[in-house]
Formats: C-alpha cells, sequence, structure tokens
C-alpha cells in the first residue's frame, strides 16, 4: 500500500484546477496538493521539482498534449490519473488500453475509487498501454464495417489477476462469455481471462473486424473458415470450433461479413 500521497494536477482549465483540488480536499484527505500547472510545460517543471507519488493530467490541451508531456520523462515514475473531456469513442479507447480514467465533470465517488485503485497498485502505467491509448484516441472509428479500423498492427491490453497482457487483435480468435468474465482464445498459447463482461468487449471491439454473433461470443471475422446455413446458422473458426450465430443476428452478420470480405479483398 502506498503511503504519504502527493498530487499534482495539470489542467489548462482553472476552474477545472480548483473543482479537482475541492474534491480531493473533501473526498481524499489523504491525498497532498503539491503543485499545480495549466500546461504540459509548467507541468514537466513542477514534477520535476515536486517529484509527486501521483498526476492528475488533462490529455487535451493547447500546445502540448499530456501525451507530449510524458514523452518528455525517460522513465515515468509517478502514478497518472487522466483527466478528459472526452465522450464516446475516448470512453472505449481508455477501455481498449486498460487505462483508468476520469470523465469531467469529475465525480466524487469515481474520483475517491480512482484513488484507492492507485493505492492498492504494485506498479505504474506500463508504456504500451499509453502507446495504445494515444494510438486509439488518433484514430476514431465509427460502427459501420466499412469505416472500421484493420485489426491488423494494433493491439489490446487485457488486465488479469497476474498484470496486463498485450495481445495484437489479429490472434484473437473469439471472445467467450464466463459470466462475469472474457475469456480470450488466442491463435496460440493460453487463453486468457478478464474480469471484464463480453458486453464491454462486445462496445470496445465495435470498431474492428469482430461481431457479436450469439449472446456468449464475440468472433474476429478474419478467422472464420466456413460459414453453414441455417436457421442462424454456424461458424467454423480457424481453430476448428464452431460457433453458433443467432436467429435475430443473423441477417447483420451476413451483411456485415459480406462488407468485410469486399473491403478486405477476400471476396470469394
Amino acid at each position: 500500500m502506498k503511503q504519504d500521497l502527493r498530487a499534482v494536477i495539470i489542467d489548462d482549465e482553472t476552474n477545472a484546477r480548483e473543482a479537482l483540488s475541492n474534491l480531493l480536499r473533501l473526498v481524499c484527505p489523504e491525498v497532498e496538493i503539491c503543485g499545480e500547472a495549466k500546461n504540459a510545460d509548467l507541468g514537466i517543471e513542477v514534477i520535476k521539482e515536486q517529484k509527486p507519488n501521483l498526476v492528475f493530467l488533462d490529455i487535451q490541451m493547447p500546445g502540448k498534449s499530456g501525451f507530449d508531456l510524458l514523452a518528455s520523462f525517460e522513465k515515468v515514475d509517478f502514478g497518472i490519473i487522466f483527466t478528459t473531456a472526452y465522450q464516446e469513442f475516448a470512453i472505449r479507447a481508455f477501455r481498449f488500453s486498460a487505462i483508468d480514467y476520469l470523465l469531467k465533470p469529475i465525480d466524487p465517488d469515481e474520483l475517491q475509487a480512482a484513488v484507492e485503485k492507485y493505492k492498492s497498485q504494485t506498479a505504474g502505467l506500463n508504456p504500451q498501454q499509453i502507446q495504445i491509448l494515444q494510438q486509439q484516441l488518433d484514430t476514431p472509428g465509427t460502427v459501420r464495417l466499412v469505416n472500421r479500423q484493420k485489426n491488423d498492427n494494433q493491439r489490446i491490453a487485457l488486465p488479469t489477476a497476474e498484470g496486463i497482457h498485450f495481445v495484437q487483435m489479429t490472434d484473437i480468435i473469439q471472445c467467450e462469455s464466463l459470466g462475469s468474465y472474457t475469456k480470450f482464445h488466442l491463435i496460440k498459447g493460453p487463453a486468457i481471462v478478464v474480469s471484464r463482461l463480453l458486453k464491454e468487449y462486445e462496445e470496445i471491439l465495435d470498431n474492428y473486424y469482430f461481431f457479436r454473433v450469439h449472446q456468449s461470443n464475440i468472433i474476429n471475422l478474419e478467422h472464420i473458415k466456413r460459414y453453414v446455413k441455417g436457421d442462424g446458422g454456424q461458424v467454423w473458426m480457424s481453430d476448428n470450433t464452431e460457433i453458433e450465430v443467432s436467429r435475430r443476428r443473423k441477417e447483420e452478420f451476413l451483411s456485415l461479413l459480406s462488407d468485410f470480405y469486399v473491403n478486405s479483398g477476400k471476396l470469394k
């Protein structure tokens, strides 16, 4: 457990800094605010001078971004809780990279939970998580398959009890629901089980070549070997598993599958 929490707030909005500072005094009195900054350059100076345990960092600021600030440090040896006014796709991006965030206006309960989670962590953010987050925020997609991002060269961070696994999207064959958990079946190596609902990964993967064919399964369209017609039908995956397609999802699935083959150059 971490003790003596000293924190810095970096945000270009004065009102946002004041609001967060007041909230911390109210719900997290154990956190000492040792510095504030209104931009990345001043933030770098404050961090180097104060050496805080924890930094509340706004991502989108005039001039240099929060990512630029982090890039200026050879080693990020302080905790980070991102604050952002981003909506919709940004939430997906944070989940994609397994990074916690606080959405403005900041909710007191969420702030308290974020600080408690930081205190219980044994390791800080992995640089790969920040890379994935930045990549996701730089390339927001839409829900139509014709505009979806390709799975190539994309990674996802999967948090488990043992640590965070960084997995290539192309290596994921399917995601299977195990109640409150999701099991990732991969091309090679053991499956990875994550303590998150399949519904959450349905939303996260919605911009890529994945589709929820059934209540229990999300499949990677790139790993389909064949589709067998039926009431809903079945798909045979590259690992020779057979997965049911629900009747109510059949029409949308076949439409998306057709678009996938057209846009990926895999017409048969």
